[in-house]
């Protein structure tokens, strides 16, 4: 595996460090619903299309990296959402911490209700109520309330997704997401392995922290969201 995985992380990840959250075969796989709405194809064609609709529910909705076909079979295409992959700084170039900083918290399942209560409000749909199992999370409390966490997503050889960024609309502004973020990119630099996110083109202001933080945009990718139709 080399630098190339982070072209279609879902695939890389399902096969490596993700394989035991696969469902289905090639040439359809797919994360559980109740930890990720994504799922990987090996093509466009006919039959794979048709796996995929095997593994979906009617109404269901899950993310592909694949640009599908206008018309489908009992599949529906929504609008691509565009983000940007973004890829972290080298080992030893990581941000450090600032002085006076709050020192994150280890999230354990018992935290699991008030995660996703959380990151709910602020990215409906893609974190779903398992999906801290994907990963390592880190949270912040303040006076027991959890009012910031972040964590993994993909994880695949070499790498590690960042994900779960969020803060409360009432604790903006407090640097609790950069505190998070540089918690869990010195975990991966002790692992050895690199940190890289996505996050929407739109978001430019989220765009602009990370870059202060030393990540670089490393390419553009699309997600396509694909629904069953019956």
């Amino acid at each position: 595996m080399n630098g190339d995985s982070l072209a279609d992380p879902l695939r890389h990840a399902l096969n490596s460090a993700h394989a035991h959250f696969a469902i289905g075969h090639a040439p359809a796989r797919r994360y559980p619903p109740e930890g990720a709405p994504f799922a990987v194809i090996d093509d466009i064609s006919e039959p794979t299309l048709m796996r995929l609709r095997e593994l979906l529910t009617p109404g269901e909705l899950v993310y592909i990296f694949n640009e599908p076909p206008a018309q489908m079979d009992r599949l529906s295409v929504g609008p691509p959402l565009h983000t940007f992959q973004m890829l972290g700084p080298e080992v030893g170039a990581v941000v450090e911490t600032r002085e006076g900083e709050i020192s994150p918290i280890l999230m354990t399942p018992d935290d699991a209700g008030e995660m996703f209560e959380l990151i709910t409000q602020a990215f409906p749909g893609f974190y779903q109520p398992r999906t801290y199992e994907m990963g390592t999370y880190y949270g912040i409390r303040v006076d027991g309330k959890l009012v910031a966490m972040a964590g993994e997503r993909l994880c695949m050889t070499g790498y590690r997704e960042l994900s779960g960024v969020c803060t409360h609309p009432g604790y903006v502004g407090k640097g609790y997401a950069r505190t998070l973020m540089i918690r869990l990119m010195g975990d991966h630099a002790a692992a050895g392995v690199k940190s890289f996110l996505h996050v929407g083109k739109a978001n430019t202001r989220a765009v602009a922290i990370y870059e202060r933080m030393g990540f670089q945009v490393l390419r553009s990718i699309a997600l396509w969201p694909i629904s069953r139709v019956r």
